[in-house]
C-alpha cells in the first residue's frame, strides 16, 4: 500500500486532511475521539509506512480503525537493501510532498560519500537519479513556509537543514552543492531568504554563487557571517558546528534580525537599490547625552585658550559615563567614554575630576569613564597617521563615546590650514562611526574667535559647539562663557539655543555650574536702537532698568559693532 493511498483513507475516516510536518505528515488519529491531530505517519527509506499516535493507541488499533492489514504496510518487495555501513537517508520530495529521490551519506574506511535512490513503478530500489528533476530539500516545507511569510534558511547540507528544521526553522538545500537552478530561485521569488555557508574552499564559493543567484530575485536577501566559525579548506565548520559550539536558535534570530539586506559589491562599494534601502532595518540612533550627541554622532567642541572648553569636555563625559546631567544636557543612560587627552598634566587631570566626582556625589560606573592622558605615556600616538590610530583602535572598541581633547596635540601631521590634511582624520571619524561610535573633537579657536584652520572640518559634523566670553566678561570671573550651537544636524528651537554657563567653586572643593539666559546681546541691540532714535542715557536708563554704568558699556560695545554712528 502506498503512501498517499493510506493518507487518503485517513482523511476520509477522520474529515481532517493529514499536513505536512518535518519529513513527514500528521493528521486526527481514528483509532480513538482525536481534536488535536496526533497521529504522525512517515515512510521510511525502505518503503515501509510507519504510524505513531501520539495519545498512546497502538498500531494495530490504528490500522483496525482504518480497515487495512498491518502487513499492507510493510510490503518485503520494497526493502531497501541492506549493508554494513552506517547510513543516513534524504528524502527529497516534490511540491506535494511525494518522495522522489533519496540521497544517503554513508562512510566507508572513514570516508565520507553520497548516493542516490529512488523506485521504479514496481517500488523496487535503483540506485540512482537519472531521470529525476532537481528538487529542493524539504520542498514542501518551503512553500508552506514561504505562503505565511516565515524566513527561508538556505545552507550547505541536509544534516543542516534537518538541525535547524527540528528548531521550527523553514531550512533547505540542494543535493549538490555545485548545482543551482533558475527554477529554484522561481520557487524562492517571494521568500525572504537568508544564506548560511560552510566556512571552507567549497562553501565560499557556493555563497558567491547563490549571492549572484538570489540578488534582486527574492523578495529579501541576507547573508549571515556566523560569529567564531573555523575556516578548513575541505570540510570547514557550518550552522551546526556553531550550535554546538553553544550558540542558540535565539542567537542566530538575533544575527539574522541585526544583519542588514545583503548588496553585491563593485569594486569595493556596495550598490542598494531604493527599494532596497527603504526595506532595511536600520538601527535608530540613540541618544547619548540630550540633545546634541546621538550614538554614531560627530561633534566638534571649541573656543580660545583658557575660556572652559575642558571643563565642558570633561562636564560630559562624566555625564555619558554616569547617565547624569551637565549643564543643559542629560544622559539617558551610562556609556563607556574614552577620554583621549593631549596636553593636560596628570595631576591637574585628577584634580578637575575629584571636584566632579565631589559635585556629584561620586564615580560612575567602574569602567564607564577610562582616560589616556600624556604623562602616562611613553609617547602619545599621533591620530593623523594609521598606525597612530590602530594603536588604539583596540582601546576604543569597547567604549561608546571617544573624546578627542584636542585636535592640535593629537593630529599632529599636515598644514592645520590645508583642507587635505584633515582627509586622514576625516576618514577615520567615519570609520568609528561605521562601528557605531560617538566622537567629539575639541579644538581652538583663532585669534577671531572662530575655530582654527580649514573649515572642511565641519562637513562631516552633526554639531559644532562654540564657547566664547560674554561681552561684559571680567578676568576675574574664571570660567563664564556662553555656549552656542553653530550647527546642529538633528535638533532645533530652545534646544539649540545659546545659554551662558558659569563655574563656582564650593565649600567643599567641588563644582556649581550657574546657567542662565544670555540677555545681554539683545540689550545692546535696544540701546543701540534707542540711540538712533534720539534717546539719551537718562531716557534709556528709566526705559530699560539698566544702570547708568551698564547702558554706557552696551552702548559703547554697539557703536565698535557698528551697530549705530555719533
Amino acid at each position: 500500500m502506498q503512501l498517499d493511498e493510506v493518507l487518503s483513507l485517513i482523511s476520509s475516516k477522520t474529515g481532517f486532511e493529514p499536513k505536512t510536518l518535518g519529513k513527514g505528515f500528521i493528521a486526527l488519529c481514528p483509532a480513538h475521539e482525536d481534536k488535536n491531530p496526533s497521529l504522525s505517519i512517515t515512510e521510511g527509506d525502505d518503503g515501509k509506512i510507519l504510524m505513531k499516535c501520539h495519545a498512546g493507541c497502538s498500531f494495530k488499533d490504528i490500522c483496525s480503525a482504518l480497515g487495512i492489514e498491518e502487513q499492507r504496510l510493510f510490503p518485503k518487495d520494497l526493502k531497501v537493501k541492506k549493508s554494513k555501513s552506517k547510513r543516513t537517508y534524504y528524502t527529497y520530495k516534490d511540491e506535494k510532498g511525494n518522495p522522489v529521490y533519496a540521497k544517503f551519506r554513508e562512510y566507508k574506511n572513514g570516508e565520507k560519500t553520497f548516493c542516490f535512490v529512488r523506485r521504479d513503478k514496481n517500488k523496487k530500489p535503483i540506485y540512482n537519479k537519472k531521470g529525476c528533476r532537481n528538487l529542493l530539500y524539504n520542498l514542501p516545507e518551503v512553500i508552506n513556509g514561504i505562503c505565511n511569510q516565515e524566513t527561508i534558511y538556505l545552507v550547505e547540507g541536509e544534516k543542516d537543514a534537518d538541525n535547524l528544521l527540528k528548531h521550527n526553522l523553514i531550512a533547505t538545500t540542494t543535493d549538490n552543492t555545485n548545482i543551482w537552478e533558475e527554477e529554484f530561485t522561481k520557487f524562492l521569488k517571494y521568500a525572504h531568504v537568508v544564506i548560511l555557508y560552510d566556512y571552507d574552499k567549497t562553501g565560499f564559493k557556493r555563497r558567491n554563487k547563490l549571492c549572484k543567484a538570489l540578488y534582486g530575485k527574492v523578495k529579501s536577501l541576507k547573508l549571515i557571517n556566523l560569529p567564531g566559525l573555523k575556516y578548513k579548506e575541505k570540510h570547514g565548520e557550518d550552522i551546526s558546528d556553531w550550535l554546538e559550539k553553544g550558540n542558540s536558535i535565539q542567537d542566530l534570530l538575533d544575527l539574522t534580525e541585526k544583519t542588514p539586506p545583503y548588496m553585491p559589491k563593485t569594486n569595493g562599494i556596495q550598490v542598494v537599490s531604493m527599494e532596497d534601502f527603504l526595506n532595511m532595518k536600520i538601527p535608530e540612533r540613540e541618544i547619548i547625552l540630550n540633545p546634541f550627541l546621538p550614538s554614531q554622532g560627530l561633534a566638534l567642541l571649541y573656543a580660545k585658550r583658557g575660556v572652559g572648553k575642558t571643563h565642558v569636555a570633561l562636564g560630559i563625559a562624566y555625564a555619558v559615563a554616569s547617565g547624569s546631567q551637565f549643564l543643559k544636557w542629560n544622559a539617558p543612560v551610562p556609556k563607556k567614554v574614552l577620554y583621549i587627552d593631549g596636553e593636560m598634566p596628570a595631576i591637574l587631570m585628577q584634580e578637575r575630576l575629584n571636584k566632579i566626582s565631589k559635585a556629584n556625589g561620586g564615580n560612575p560606573p567602574a569602567g564607564f569613564l577610562n582616560l589616556i592622558t600624556p604623562d602616562l605615556q611613553e609617547y602619545m600616538p599621533d591620530l593623523s597617521t594609521e598606525e597612530g590610530q590602530d594603536s588604539i583602535n583596540n582601546l576604543i572598541k569597547d567604549n561608546d563615546l571617544i573624546i578627542v581633547d584636542n585636535i592640535s596635540t593629537l593630529f599632529r601631521c599636515g598644514i592645520e590650514n590645508d583642507a587635505e590634511s584633515w582627509a586622514p582624520v576625516q576618514k577615520w571619524a567615519l570609520s568609528l562611526r561605521r562601528k557605531g561610535k560617538s566622537v567629539l573633537f575639541v579644538h581652538h579657536a583663532g585669534k577671531s574667535g572662530k575655530q582654527r584652520g580649514t573649515s572642511k572640518k565641519e562637513d562631516i559634523l552633526d554639531t559644532v559647539i562654540q564657547l566664547e566670553h560674554p561681552l561684559d566678561y571680567k578676568p576675574d570671573e574664571g570660567a563664564r562663557f556662553e555656549i552656542h550651537f553653530e550647527k546642529a544636524r538633528s535638533f532645533y528651537g530652545e534646544d539649540a539655543a545659546p545659554f551662558q554657563a558659569h563655574l563656582k567653586n564650593t565649600n567643599d572643593n567641588s563644582l556649581n555650574w550657574i546657567i542662565s539666559e544670555i540677555t545681554i546681546k539683545e540689550e545692546i541691540h535696544n540701546v543701540a536702537e534707542m540711540k538712533k532714535n534720539g534717546k539719551t542715557i537718562a531716557q534709556i536708563t528709566k526705559e530699560t532698568g539698566l544702570t547708568k554704568s551698564q547702558v554706557e558699556t552696551r552702548s559703547k560695545k554697539a557703536k565698535e559693532l557698528g551697530l549705530f554712528e555719533g
